[in-house]
C-alpha cells in the first residue's frame, strides 16, 4: 500500500507551493538545491528527481 500524507497547497507569489513530507525526501533521497521534473500522468501529479 502506497503512502499517502496530506498537505496544503499555498501561494508563494503567483505560483504554487506543496511542501515534500521528509519520509518521502528522505527515501528519494532529495535534498536542499536538489532539480526534480514534475509532469502530469492520467490525472496524476509526478515527481521525480533529476539525477545529476
Amino acid at each position: 500500500m502506497p503512502l499517502e500524507f496530506k498537505r496544503k497547497v499555498i501561494d508563494n507569489h503567483g505560483s504554487l507551493q506543496v511542501n515534500i513530507p521528509v519520509e518521502i525526501a528522505e527515501h528519494l533521497g532529495i535534498r536542499k538545491g536538489d532539480t526534480i521534473a514534475i509532469s502530469l500522468d492520467d490525472n496524476r501529479f509526478v515527481c521525480r528527481k533529476i539525477e545529476k
